[in-house]
C-alpha cells in the first residue's frame, strides 16, 4: 500500500503538470460516470465502482513499476556515460593537462605515455613548455610542435584544463602537398645578343652549350627540369621543395655562369623569375614572366622569386649591371612613345618629391619631345619643395621666355603645379614619371592617381617591387644608364626637331642631370654616356651656367663640411648622424655621402639627416664593391648598387643610425653566404 500511494517514486516527467492535468481530467471523469450511474442504479453503480477502483489501481501500479524501470535504466545510463567519460580521458588518443594557475596538476595516460619517462606534474608551464602557454593565449585553436608531434590546442581557461589534438599525421600530408605544388621559372640571359654580335657561330654555339651545361647541371642537382626555348631563353620547372633547396643554395648558378663565360672573355649573365603558389598553371607561367620582369627592371643578373601574395625575394644583383641597350631599342622605344603623345590631347611630365637636375632636365627634355610631335605638354613641379639650384633654373628658363608666353607651347610658361595639371587633365591626357618609377616617390601623386591609366616611366633606377599600383602603358628602365637624362636625350635624337629644336637651356639642363648623377662623368659612365653629352653640348649646352645653376650658399657648404666631420669610419664603412634637432637639405646630405667614399679605405657610405619633412633621410653611396642598394631596401628604400636612398618616418636620427647597421650586418652576412 505504501508504495501504491508513492506518488513520489513516480518518474519525473510524470511529475509535470501537463501529466498531473490529464490523470484529474481521467478522474473527473470517473466520478461523473459514477454519479450517472447511481442514478440508473445503485447495484449497478457498485458494480461500476469496483470496476473504477480495480482499473485505477491497476494503471497506477503500472506507472509506478515504469517509473521506477526508468530510473534504473537512467541510473545505468548516466554510471556508463561517467565511465565511459572517465574511460575516454583515460584512453582516448587526445592529451589532457589540469593546471592549477599555471602550475601541472594531472596528465592523462596518453600525454603521460607520449613523454616517455618525463613528469610534467608539479611544474610551471610557462618555466618548462614557453611555447605550450604562448599558444594558449592564442584563441584560434593554434598547431604547435611539441614531443616531436604537431598538436592543435584547447584550452579551456575557467576549467584550467588543456587539450592537446594529434594532428601530426594531417600537418605531414598538408607540407607534403606544399612540397609537391607546382613551381615555375623563366631563365633569360640577359646580354646575349650583345656578347655575341660578331661572333662566329661556331663561338656562339659553344658560349650556348656552356650556358646550357652549366643551367642543366644545377637543376638537375636540385631535381628541377630545364629546357631551352631560345638562345636566350629557358623553361625551369620543379617542385616546391625543391625551390627551398635552390634558395639555401642562392640559386649560385648566376655567380657560375658569370663566372665560368668571363674566363672565356664572353662573359653572360643570367636573370630568373620564380613563380609559385598558384593554382593554375597559366596564371604560373604568367607571374614568373612578371618576376623575370622586374629582375631585369632592377639590372639582371639576378633572380627574383615570389607568390601571388608574399613579398618578393632578390637573389644575387651584386654586381653592377652590364651595358646592354641596343641603338634599335632605344629608336623603337622613341616611336612609342611618340605614338603615345600622338594619340593623346596633351603630356604632362613629372619627376620625383624635391627634384633633382636629372628630373628636371629629363623633364624639359620630354617637353621639346611633345613640341616635336606638335603637342601641348607641360612640366608639373612643386616649386615649394625645390632647392637653390632648380630654382636659378626654372628662372633663368622663364627669363628666356617671349614677351606673350603660351602655356604647353613655351617652356617658361609650361612649368605648372600640380592642382593646375589636375585642373587641365582629361581622360585622353598622357602623364610621363621621369627619373623614379614608384608612387610614394613622385612629386604629383594625385595627378599619378588621375591618369594612372595613361602612363609611361622613363628611368634609370633599378626596378623596385613595390612600385605602381597600375600597369603602365610603356616602361623604359635602363638601370646601367648614367641618368634618365642620357635616356630621354637619345629618344630625342630620333624625332624631326624641324621648327622645334632644343633650346640652349634645355641642353643645359640636361646635361646637368647627366653631370649631377655621374659625379662629373666619374660613376656610371660608358661610351652613350659621353655620345649623349656630345650631341647636348653640340646644341648648345653650357657648362659653366651649369656651374653657376650648382653653385652652393655658404651655410649650405658649412653644413657638408659639419657632417663629414662628425663621420666615423668601421670595417670600411663610412657613417655620419646628424643631429636629430638640426635639419638638412636633401642635397646637402647626398654631398656629404659622396665625399665620404673619396676617403681612402672606404668602401661605402652612408649619411642620416633630419629631412624638414620630419623623417630621417639617409644617403648611401659605395664604390661597388658593397650592394647599398639592398642596405636601403631592407629599410624601405631604393636605388643603384652603387647609389641608393631611403626616408624613414616616426624616427630619430639614433634610432635610424640602430636601423642602419642591423641592415648593413644582415648585408655583410648574405655577401659572407655566397
Amino acid at each position: 500500500m505504501k508504495t501504491f500511494l508513492n506518488i513520489g517514486a513516480l518518474a519525473r516527467y510524470q511529475q509535470n503538470k501537463t501529466f498531473v492535468m490529464s490523470v484529474a481530467m481521467s478522474a473527473l471523469v470517473a466520478v461523473l460516470s459514477m454519479v450517472l450511474a447511481v442514478l440508473v442504479n445503485w447495484i449497478f453503480a457498485l458494480v461500476w465502482l469496483l470496476i473504477l477502483v480495480v482499473m485505477v489501481g491497476f494503471l497506477v501500479r503500472q506507472l509506478i513499476l515504469s517509473s521506477q524501470d526508468s530510473d534504473s535504466y537512467l541510473e545505468e545510463l548516466t554510471h556508463r556515460v561517467k565511465v565511459g567519460q572517465q574511460e575516454a580521458v583515460l584512453q582516448m588518443p587526445i592529451g589532457v593537462i589540469l593546471l592549477d594557475d599555471e602550475r601541472v596538476v594531472w596528465v592523462n595516460p596518453y600525454l603521460q605515455e607520449m613523454m616517455g619517462g618525463r613528469d610534467l606534474i608539479g611544474d610551471v608551464l610557462s618555466d618548462s613548455e614557453p611555447s605550450l602557454v604562448k599558444a594558449m593565449n592564442d584563441e584560434s585553436h593554434p598547431t604547435v610542435n611539441w614531443l616531436d608531434h604537431s598538436f592543435e590546442l584547447v584550452y579551456q581557461k575557467d576549467l584550467g584544463t588543456l587539450y592537446l589534438l594529434d594532428v601530426s599525421e594531417n600537418v605531414a600530408l598538408e607540407a607534403n602537398l606544399q612540397n609537391h605544388r607546382l613551381v615555375t621559372g623563366i631563365v633569360s640571359v640577359d646580354n646575349y645578343e650583345e656578347v655575341t654580335e660578331g661572333m662566329p657561330d661556331s663561338e656562339t654555339s659553344m658560349l650556348r652549350t656552356e650556358v646550357t651545361g652549366q643551367l642543366t647541371e644545377w637543376a638537375k642537382k636540385y631535381d628541377m627540369y630545364v629546357r631551352r626555348l631560345s638562345p636566350v631563353t629557358y623553361l625551369l620547372m620543379g617542385y616546391q621543395q625543391d625551390l627551398q633547396k635552390a634558395e639555401n643554395d642562392k640559386f649560385s648558378v648566376v655567380k657560375t655562369v658569370r663566372d665560368s663565360t668571363a674566363q672565356k672573355n664572353s662573359p653572360l649573365t643570367l636573370s630568373m623569375g620564380i613563380a609559385y603558389g598558384e593554382k593554375d598553371i597559366n596564371s604560373l607561367v604568367q607571374l614568373a614572366q612578371t618576376n623575370l620582369d622586374l629582375a631585369l627592371g632592377r639590372g639582371g643578373d639576378q633572380v627574383v622569386v615570389k607568390d601571388d601574395e608574399s613579398p618578393a625575394r632578390f637573389y644575387g644583383g651584386t654586381t653592377n649591371p652590364m651595358e646592354k641597350r641596343t641603338r634599335v631599342r632605344a629608336r623603337v622605344i622613341s616611336q612609342t612613345i611618340a605614338e603615345l603623345i600622338d594619340q593623346a590631347d596633351q603630356v604632362f611630365v613629372v619627376g620625383h618629391r624635391s627634384p633633382d637636375l636629372d628630373a628636371i632636365g629629363s623633364a624639359m627634355g620630354l617637353w621639346r619631345f611633345s613640341q616635336t610631335r606638335h603637342k601641348k605638354a607641360f612640366v608639373v613641379v612643386d616649386e615649394d619643395h625645390i632647392f637653390s639650384d632648380i630654382q636659378s633654373l626654372l628662372r633663368a628658363v622663364r627669363h628666356a621666355d617671349p614677351e606673350d608666353p603660351v602655356p604647353g607651347e613655351n617652356l617658361g610658361a609650361s612649368v605648372i603645379s600640380e592642382k593646375e595639371a589636375l585642373d587641365r587633365a582629361t581622360d585622353q591626357s598622357l602623364l610621363i614619371l621621369v627619373d623614379h618609377s614608384k608612387a610614394q616617390l613622385t612629386g604629383a601623386p594625385e595627378l599619378l592617381n588621375e591618369l594612372a591609366g595613361r602612363l609611361v616611366v622613363i628611368d634609370h633606377h633599378r626596378l623596385g617591387e613595390d612600385g605602381l599600383a597600375d600597369k603602365p602603358l610603356l616602361t623604359y628602365i635602363e638601370p646601367y644608364a648614367s641618368s634618365t637624362s642620357e635616356l630621354v636625350t637619345e629618344l630625342l635624337q630620333y624625332q624631326n626637331q624641324k621648327g622645334a629644336a632644343i633650346t640652349r637651356l634645355e641642353a643645359t639642363a640636361m646635361l646637368g642631370g647627366i653631370q649631377v648623377d655621374t659625379k662629373n662623368f666619374v660613376l656610371r659612365t660608358g661610351s652613350r654616356t659621353f655620345d649623349a653629352a656630345s650631341y647636348l653640348r653640340a646644341n648648345g649646352a653650357d657648362n659653366e651656367l651649369i656651374q653657376s645653376f650648382l653653385k652652393e650658399k655658404f651655410g649650405d657648404f658649412k653644413a657638408r663640411a659639419e657632417l663629414i666631420a662628425n663621420a666615423e669610419v668601421r670595417d670600411a664603412t663610412a657613417i655620419s648622424v646628424g643631429d636629430n634637432d638640426t635639419v638638412y637639405g636633401g642635397v646637402i646630405t647626398a654631398q656629404a655621402a659622396d665625399e665620404l667614399l673619396q676617403i681612402e679605405g672606404v668602401k661605402a657610405s652612408f649619411v642620416l639627416t633630419k629631412r624638414q619633412d620630419g623623417r630621417v633621410g639617409i644617403s648611401a653611396r659605395s664604390n661597388g664593391e658593397f650592394n647599398v642598394q639592398t642596405v636601403m631596401e631592407d629599410l624601405g628604400g631604393g636605388g643603384h648598387l652603387s647609389n641608393a636612398a631611403t626616408q624613414m618616418a616616426d624616427v630619430t636620427t639614433d634610432e635610424a643610425y640602430q636601423e642602419l647597421i642591423k641592415a648593413i650586418e644582415g648585408q655583410e652576412a648574405e655577401e659572407a653566404s655566397i
